[in-house]
């Protein structure tokens, strides 16, 4: 073989002798004279050798102008994208500040990009216009990025201007819509006056470059900035190129790194290494196909938080069941009914726990302290042989031969908070956790030196996706805590464990804080609270010790869970400061928010408030048996999350309350978590002291109760402090309307137990 090699290449030498010249020759002659065919053998360079590009619409794109192109900008190699994917050559509008960067500048006059003069001057600005309309006439193809900046974080940024002043008014351009994606942020950008490069953890890079249908160039700004994000929702939606199932994903990395180490008990001190996980998810997985016959799909999971929860999990997943994870917070009724409505017939749990728990055995209940006994040595030989020598596919088919690759199978089964009722069942497809988990880990600058603290339940939908899913899909190591109350554990966890990413409730984070010292959050370059409002005394705490800015967070278990985090827009300053101060953020790439009229359903425009309603892969399948309420929550692939709040101009959200928490006094709405958090930032607590609820009143239909747990409490200025902060005078409370109780209703996530808030309502009416 290397003899043939060697005289392949003994001939091709005089040959490349003779004609390297002209090949120079000709090279030269393309880079100085034809920069459109340059850009697009550069462009196929690039996406062959960096890229796994994805494209979808170019079917929509036509075959000649004038056509303006509108896009995101994520890069500076977005112009070699884009250039890639549309047959006509694209001149593109770039801001005379990145043109005149003194790396890129000879670049960009060599690709004849249009310079965008400074807003500061509106001659060259006026100039620049008409030079865009001439050559739209003339049938050229022209993008424009709105943002007029690259993002910093991989999220849209605000849109500057709408399109109208660039199109020529008496022709007809086709304004199409261009949204650019790409997993972990972006290569290049530049960050104050420099040029910086952005280290890979994944190669190829996953670029996508979705192009939609023409739009009305009329569109504000705004409603722009929104169609892209639509767009990015609707192709992110399907399953992408090269995506696992949490298990199968789980299984290559334990493969690729048989010797590595993912989960870590904080509670014990110790690792589960890849080799003994991946050994003990086959030996469950085979025994759970004998034991569980349950005809619905899902096998139950009763276990705390530990490595040998999440080996269970995988286990059900590679036994093509379905983990239904039950909420002991609930209590054993309401979660042995819950189970039972979903069909479960076997229960996964350890006598231990169950102790702990004080609950009572039920005949659905297998303890895993019964099955070990019962796995032999020639079945662990024979997973081990299995482990060692059969290939990577050929493992997983042999496991999980239903499911290993069907990304709609589902991946869990989730109970909500019940905090408006009886738990619902929520099923949880692979797609929408994966979807979840990619939009995640693109926005934190996610990379292989990361850890995660595995402090939420795993029954929550934030602790199965961050402290479980996130870990098997990635391989990011993560250190279980039994018990999400143990501060001690967990600070202890931060320190020795060094975590980087520690997601919380405020009610959990601000019993962690209680026990820890600035330096034991040293490592933490991210901590992230969702579930209840972060209240600015906690905020004010933790900036504090740490110097830097919790980041709050919103989803909710129908969406898998994360919508929003409100980042900074810089990767380069993450973590230690937020954006937009009360805000929850704006939605993370792949995910689109809407604010909609209460009432007609239409969209509304920046500043005004309305229902929040979400499109994008995470939106769950639906809930368990129950069609006529998935239907009514999920509309034309909208979720209505039933939270009421409104968008800025940049996307960021704000929350002003849930829908079925407003009291409509006199004809006006008033919100309750409104009138709560002006009572607790007169009160400087970090804990939640008050809520409020609406009782019936004869005069004016409703009226404001507010139940508290504090003793002698100064009603009179407590309400002074309201006149003083500017509230409506229909927000105020009376004297009369404070109600002293022992304790507030709270769920075990820390959250309102809106139903308990009823029936303390209910019966102080009595």
């Amino acid at each position: 073989m290397a003899e043939k090699l060697s005289d392949m290449w003994s001939c091709l030498l005089p040959w490349l002798a003779e004609w390297y010249p002209a090949l120079i020759a000709v090279i030269v002659f393309l880079i100085l004279c034809s920069p459109r065919l340059t850009l697009k053998i550069a462009a196929w360079i690039v996406r062959v050798v960096m890229f796994r590009l994805r494209v979808v619409g170019k079917e929509n794109m036509p075959y000649s102008g004038p056509i303006l192109l509108v896009s995101n900008h994520v890069s500076l190699i977005d112009l070699l994208m884009i250039q890639s994917v549309v047959r006509q050559r694209v001149r593109f509008m770039v801001r005379s500040e990145i043109v005149n960067f003194i790396p890129t500048r000879l670049i960009f006059w060599y690709l004849g990009v249009l310079k965008v003069p400074s807003a500061r001057r509106p001659k060259e600005m006026k100039k620049f216009f008409g030079d865009i309309q001439d050559r739209l006439r003339a049938g050229e193809t022209i993008c424009f990025f709105p943002e007029g900046a690259i993002s910093g974080s991989g999220n849209l940024m605000r849109f500057r201007s709408g399109v109208q002043s660039l199109i020529p008014p008496e022709i007809q351009v086709t304004v199409m819509p261009i949204r650019l994606g790409m997993i972990h942020g972006r290569l290049t950008g530049i960050y104050k006056n420099r040029l910086r490069f952005h280290r890979l953890t994944r190669w190829p890079v996953d670029f996508s470059v979705a192009i939609g249908k023409p739009i009305d160039p009329n569109l504000s700004a705004f409603q722009l900035r929104q169609k892209i994000s639509e767009l990015g929702a609707i192709s992110e939606t399907p399953p992408q190129p090269g995506e696992r199932p949490i298990h199968t994903a789980f299984i290559y990395h334990a493969k690729r790194h048989l010797f590595g180490k993912i989960f870590y008990d904080a509670t014990s001190d110790t690792w589960f290494g890849n080799f003994k996980m991946l050994l003990l998810t086959i030996l469950l997985s085979k025994f759970i196909r004998k034991v569980d016959k349950g005809t619905a799909g899902y096998t139950g999971v009763l276990l705390p938080n530990m490595p040998i929860a999440a080996g269970v999990m995988l286990a059900i997943q590679c036994a093509d069941r379905t983990p239904a994870i039950m909420n002991f917070s609930a209590g054993q009724p309401v979660a042995l009914e819950s189970m039972r409505r979903a069909g479960v017939k076997t229960i996964l749990t350890s006598r231990k726990f169950l102790a702990k728990l004080k609950w009572e055995e039920s005949e659905e209940m297998v303890f895993l302290e019964d099955v070990v006994p019962t796995i032999t040595k020639g079945q662990k030989i024979l997973a081990i042989l299995m482990i060692l020598f059969l290939p990577t596919r050929t493992l997983v088919r042999n496991i999980a031969p239903l499911s290993c690759y069907n990304m709609f199978q589902q991946a869990a089964l989730l109970f909500s908070s019940g905090s408006t009722g009886k738990p619902k069942a929520v099923m949880l497809t692979q797609r929408n956790i994966n979807c979840d988990i990619q939009s995640f880990i693109r926005v934190v600058d996610w990379s292989g030196n990361d850890r995660v603290a595995g402090n939420l339940p795993i029954f929550h939908s934030f602790g199965f996706t961050v402290c479980f899913a996130l870990s098997a899909t990635t391989g990011t190591p993560v250190a279980y805590v039994a018990n999400p109350l143990d501060a001690g554990l967990i600070v202890k966890s931060c320190r020795e464990f060094k975590i980087t990413i520690l997601c919380a409730t405020p009610t959990f984070l601000q019993k962690y804080m209680m026990k820890a010292k600035p330096e034991d959050f040293k490592t933490l370059r991210l901590c992230i609270t969702g579930a209840e409002k972060l209240r600015s005394e906690l905020a004010e705490r933790y900036r504090n010790m740490t110097g830097r800015d919790i980041v709050e967070g919103f989803g909710c278990t129908e969406l898998s869970p994360i919508v929003t985090i409100n980042l900074n827009n810089s990767i380069y300053t993450m973590g230690t400061k937020s954006d937009h101060p009360g805000s929850i953020g704006c939605p993370l790439p792949g995910i689109h928010a809407r604010i909609v009229d209460i009432n007609t359903g239409v969209e509304l425009p920046p500043g005004k408030d309305g229902k929040l309603q979400v499109r994008a892969g995470s939106v769950m399948k639906g809930y368990l048996n129950d069609p006529e309420l998935t239907a009514q929550v999920i509309q034309n692939n909208y979720y209505d999350t039933g939270d009421i709040g409104h968008m800025d101009e940049d996307g960021y959200i704000y929350i002003t309350g849930r829908a079925s928490r407003f009291s409509k006094i006199g004809g006006e709405m008033v919100p309750h978590e409104g009138v709560e958090d002006a009572i607790a930032k007169l009160l400087h607590s970090e804990t939640r002291e008050v809520a409020v609820a609406g009782r019936s009143d004869r005069l004016k239909g409703e009226r404001l109760v507010i139940f508290h747990v504090i003793e002698n409490i100064d009603t009179a200025a407590i309400i002074a402090g309201l006149r003083e902060a500017g509230l409506p005078n229909i927000w105020i409370p009376k004297a009369d309307d404070f109600v002293k109780v022992d304790a507030l209703p709270l769920l075990g996530s820390g959250k309102l137990d809106l139903m308990g808030l009823k029936e303390m309502v209910r019966k102080l009416e009595n």
